[in-house]
């Protein structure tokens, strides 16, 4: 028998009762291998959990070696979701190893949602702590690229091949780029839809104090993991010149007000007092991108009060210049926070730079909110400056002119699930297509748990889904996109050209894990009608099929 004692210095085995490790174990493969022998290659579904009793692994991609783990180590978790391996594993030493299965911990995972939280918990700080080097490596490899580029062009002798190479070069580090931050949005969102979607629907269920305080700082710690993401996505897209603002109407009082709603708990948290100082001659309505701006005050108040301990934090909104057209705005975020000195803010709006590494080690983050902000403002074609000094707090402040809305609209992103939307959707026949069996399982819990009589058939990839639609009618279809035999783009193309009507005409929604705006558009381009991205709420998916009949 293991020793529990030791067994719980293991981050899988936290806060867990002696009778659940050891249910663990009883079905647990025990291994080991050789020095040299190889766990798992890169593109491998490992065969379960890996847990290292004893020894040391190498962490390789290709041929470089990226990290040696050693004792209770966590090795495999891909193959929770059905992923397959992303780097390959070695023995460095002779190794010890306990291997859990999938089918096993699914079924723990059910009854004791602590596996879950540990599970959770150990990806979260993994991926964090990856996210950011990879990302700082990136940028490195091209920084030195644009160096390379800069030295060779001085040289009036360099070879027209020189320089040939070096465009290839750099042409070549920007797929990279393209490439890294489409594979992190699916790497990253596809779990996380698994993680967020078990989450809430537990949070809907009758569960103990204990579990519920566990459950929400699972759904707050993805929340947070999310928004990291999301700003890298739009980060990549604005210097890849891809950001457009809308130009709708929209009530500036309505964004502000979200704004102070958003983030009153925040503050509240650190006894602040969270203000709102609104000039009385801006116009009520105007044009523009409500979206963003309201992302960018965000970014500003969230700063703010994250690095203030005590005092409070203002939001002040003031007319510059105001004519029959347009209004001029000087937005403003004062804090009584820790402030800055003149070094700190000569570099505080480059990306993944914060005002020192004692600021990152105390307050976390990764130093992008700001850089969006920035760049955010410009789009408007306004700009935005700081003023700080240290220990006195420190007045973010931008401008923006603003064309005045003709019309008086308002527009909310809210998405409730109403009664009339329940009824409509009562009894209706959906087939969901995913290969991952965890998400299946959270899209088909959240539907049943909210719709009367839903009928859902379940497809494990594209050809599953072409032969259930030739057997069956459906409503709907929930496609996800990539797939194993045939992935779900070619599916839907298959649908609409290969039956007749009315299976052809059925509503196609994508669930996809990737917002990158080539990947939306192939979707279209191949016949599908919409799309829910992963994660997803529960409002997500029941208003997302709700409009997707509703359309057709």
């Amino acid at each position: 028998m293991e020793n529990l004692a030791e067994l719980r210095k293991c981050d899988l085995f936290k806060n867990l009762e002696d009778y659940v490790i050891k249910e663990l174990l009883t079905s647990a493969e025990i291994t080991t291998y050789k020095k040299g022998q190889t766990l798992f290659h890169k593109g491998d579904i490992p065969a379960g959990l890996f847990v290292i009793r004893s020894g040391k692994v190498g962490i390789y991609n290709e041929d470089v070696q990226l990290a040696i783990l050693g004792d209770l180590a966590i090795l495999g978790e891909s193959f929770l979701a059905n992923e397959t391996a992303t780097v390959t594993i070695v023995a460095e030493s002779d190794l010890y190893v306990i291997i859990i299965k999938k089918e096993v911990f699914y079924t723990l995972a059910h009854i004791y949602p602590q596996l879950v939280i540990n599970i959770f918990a150990i990806n979260f700080h993994r991926l964090r702590n990856s996210n950011n080097t990879a990302l700082l490596e990136a940028r490195s490899k091209e920084a030195k690229l644009e160096k390379l580029v800069m030295e060779r062009t001085k040289d009036l002798n360099a070879t027209l091949a020189d320089l040939s190479e070096t465009r290839d070069n750099l042409i070549q580090t920007q797929k990279f780029r393209d490439q890294f931050m489409a594979n992190m949005s699916h790497e990253i969102r596809t779990p996380m839809n698994a993680v967020l979607g078990m989450t809430n629907i537990l949070l809907e269920k009758k569960m103990l104090p204990e579990q519920m305080k566990y459950l929400k700082g699972i759904k707050k710690s993805s929340e947070n993991l999310l928004v990291i993401i999301n700003d890298i996505l739009d980060l990549s897209k604005i210097e890849a010149g891809k950001m457009e603002l809308e130009q709708t109407d929209f009530s500036l009082p309505e964004v502000v007000n979200l704004v102070q709603e958003t983030m009153q708990h925040k503050a509240e948290e650190k006894g602040l007092a969270m203000q709102i100082d609104f000039d009385d001659t801006i116009p009520q309505f105007l044009l523009g991108d409500p979206t963003r701006l309201n992302q960018i005050l965000i970014n500003l108040c969230g700063n703010a009060i994250k690095f203030t301990e005590k005092g409070s934090v203002t939001i002040s909104l003031k007319t510059l210049n105001l004519t029959d057209t347009h209004c001029e705005i000087d937005f403003a975020i004062h804090d009584t926070g820790i402030g800055m000195n003149e070094e700190q803010l000569g570099k505080i709006f480059q990306s993944f730079t914060q005002a020192s590494s004692d600021t990152t080690r105390k307050y976390g983050g990764t130093g992008l909110g700001l850089t969006i902000s920035k760049q955010l403002v410009e789009l408007y074609g306004g700009t935005i400056a700081v003023t700080s000094q240290p220990g006195h707090g420190s007045r973010f402040g931008f401008k923006i002119n603003f064309p005045i809305a003709t019309e008086e609209t308002t527009h909310s992103n809210e998405q409730v699930i109403t009664q009339e939307i329940l009824d409509a959707l009562k009894g209706i026949k959906v087939l969901l297509a995913d290969d991952n069996m965890m998400n299946r399982m959270v899209a088909v819990d959240t539907l049943e748990m909210k719709i009367e009589n839903i009928q859902i058939t379940e497809a494990e990839n594209g050809q599953d889904a072409i032969d259930k639609l030739h057997a069956d009618d459906y409503h709907i279809i929930l496609m996800d996109v990539q797939m194993p035999v045939v992935d779900g783009l070619e599916a839907t193309r298959r649908i609409r050209t290969e039956f007749a009507s009315p299976k052809k005409d059925t509503t196609i929604l994508a669930l996809t894990a990737s917002v990158i705006r080539s990947d939306i558009d192939a979707c279209t381009k191949a016949g599908m009608n919409g799309y829910i991205p992963k994660p997803f709420t529960i409002e997500d998916l029941v208003i997302g099929i709700y409009e997707g009949i509703n359309r057709a």
